[in-house]
This record gives structure tokens, sequence and C-alpha cells, in this order.
């Protein structure tokens, strides 16, 4: 592994781009998409955006940082391959690094809610950060919490796009949101959706990390489901969680999608991974048996957000009709 390898692998660069694309894919396929359906053209400039999405995978860097720095232990016997800190990076640096993150994407963040005069909006890019620090001091090894605090915060991150967009927006159709106050719910249901998925679909993911990491994690004294329940417990509220999460899925698409575009996403990209991940977990007997899941769930999760290009084709298909 070479410096450049190991500084991609501190801040978990597939998982920056995995932002990127979520902000992205929210912003160009659903809401101006959308907004066009309606008559409107966004608010939020394309540079202002591009510093948001910056401000998040700065802070999201940090986050990873401070992590790994604080998970050296558990790693050396969960993944000793990928241990950055301490082999190719100092704590001195990585301490440095992960203030010196925070400070850009807070600065960022702020920056561009009171430039848009939406001063409330800058608590989020000062109390995140806070709350990474004591995710991966306290949170992460204690049972439920730890997975609930980032499956919350990987679920904000679609919400981001619209936590600017929408204010603006009414902001400058003040008079016009008077008389038809629902006329950009369309927005929030869209958005909120793939933000519910990505809570779920990440809850999944780390409820089945615990399972991988039991070991290294038994040994940093963490408290994890995986460590207070047993394999059978745990394979159970995977099972149940990944399961709702599917039927939640089922509902939506053939409640309000039942085009055969979106049929055929949900039953070759969603519903068949699925099927594979619940017959996996129900076959769990030791550790070693979450690895191929893992895989499977970030899979799920993938695919999940690229259905925003199908909304994008069925959204330009009714504007055409219209």
């Amino acid at each position: 592994m070479n410096r450049v390898q190991a500084i991609s692998r501190l801040v978990r660069l597939p998982n920056l781009i995995m932002v990127i694309l979520t902000m992205y894919l929210m912003r160009w396929s659903i809401v101006i998409p959308l907004l066009d359906l309606l008559g409107f053209d966004p608010v939020m400039p394309e540079w202002s955006f591009a510093l948001l999405v910056l401000s998040t995978i700065l802070i999201t860097a940090a986050g990873n940082v401070i992590n790994d720095f604080h998970d050296v232990k558990a790693d050396r016997i969960n993944s000793p391959y990928r241990v950055v800190i301490d082999r190719f990076v100092s704590r001195r640096k990585a301490i440095l690094s992960h203030f010196v993150l925070n400070l850009l994407g807070a600065s960022i963040g702020v920056f561009i809610a009171l430039y848009h005069w939406i001063p409330w909006l800058s608590v989020i890019f000062i109390i995140v950060p806070f709350i990474l620090w004591i995710y991966s001091i306290s949170l992460k090894h204690k049972p439920l919490i730890g997975n609930l605090v980032v499956s919350l915060l990987t679920g904000t991150v679609p919400l981001l796009v619209i936590l600017f967009e929408y204010p603006l927006l009414i902001q400058k159709h003040a008079g016009i949101i008077v008389e038809s106050p629902d006329l950009f719910r369309p927005l929030i249901m869209w958005v909120g959706l793939f933000s519910l998925f990505a809570f779920l679909s990440n809850l999944i993911r780390e409820l089945v990390k615990d399972g991988e990491d039991i070991e290294g994690d038994s040994v940093a004294g963490s408290r994890t489901m995986a460590i207070i329940l047993s394999i059978s417990q745990l394979k159970w509220m995977v099972f149940v969680v990944a399961l709702l999460t599917l039927v939640i899925l089922a509902l939506i698409f053939i409640l309000f999608l039942p085009d055969q575009l979106s049929l055929a996403y949900f039953v070759f990209l969603l519903l068949i991974p699925f099927g594979v991940l619940l017959v996996r977990v129900l076959r769990v007997k030791v550790a070693a048996d979450w690895k191929s899941i893992s895989f499977i769930a970030k899979l799920i999760m993938l695919f999940g957000l690229l259905y925003a290009p199908v909304a994008y084709l069925l959204f330009k298909s009714l504007g055409n009709q219209l």
C-alpha cells in the first residue's frame, strides 16, 4: 500500500464518492426535473451547490479519520491489512487532518447558509462534526444507538439537497405559495423517500458490519448488537429490518410507481438482491458468513440510489405528455 492508497483508505474515498453521487443525483435527477414539471427553475446556483457538496464530503472525511483513529485496536484484528494510522499516517497527523477537514467543511457550510440568508442551517455544519466525534469515542461502542446515529446521518445526505433549495424556493415564490401551499410537496416526498431508503439500507449494513467485526470489537470493549446478542438473534434482527425495508419498497413501487420500467428495476435490481440477502442471512452460522452479506448490502444501497436516473426518465416522459 502506497501513501496515496493509505490516505484514500483513511478518508474512505469510495464513501465520499457515494456522497457526491447521492447529492448530485438528487439535484439533477429528482429536484431539477420535478421543478421543471412544475414550471420552476432551481434557485440555488450550481457553484453554491458544489460548495455544499464539498462541505459535506470534508466533514464526512473528517468523521472517517477520527473514527479510524479511535478504531486502531479493533481494526488490527478485524482488518489488519486496512490499518493506516500508526503505519502510514502518524496519530498526530491524523488528529491534525481531522481538525483541518472539519474546520474547512464547517466554514464552507456556514458560509453557504449565511450567503443565502438561511442562518439556521449553519447549525448543521457545527453539530454534525461534534456528533461524529462523540460517535467515534462512545456511541459506536453502544448497542444499536451507534448504528442508528450513522444511519440517520446517512439518511440526511439526500435531504441536504432540499434543506437549502426548499427555503430558497419559498422565499422567491412567496406569493404563489400563499395560493398553493403544497406546490413543492413532491420535492419533499421524492427526496424524503430516498432519504428513508438510505437510512434503512445503511442500518442493515451497520448491523451486518457489527457481525463481521465482532472479534475486534470484543477486544476493544464495545457492546455492539453482535456482542450482546447471539448470532441467531442478530441474524433475525437483520432479517426483520431487511424484510421491512423490502416491504416498504414494494408498497411504494406498487402504489405510486406502476410503470413497467420501475417495475423491472424493482424486480431485478432490488427484489432479487434483497431475496439473496435474506436467504444468506438465514444461513449465517459464524462471523465470517457476514462478509458476503455486507457486499450484497452495499450493492442494494447503490441500486436504490441509482433508481434516481430512472425517475428522471419518468419525469421527462411526463413533461413530454403535457
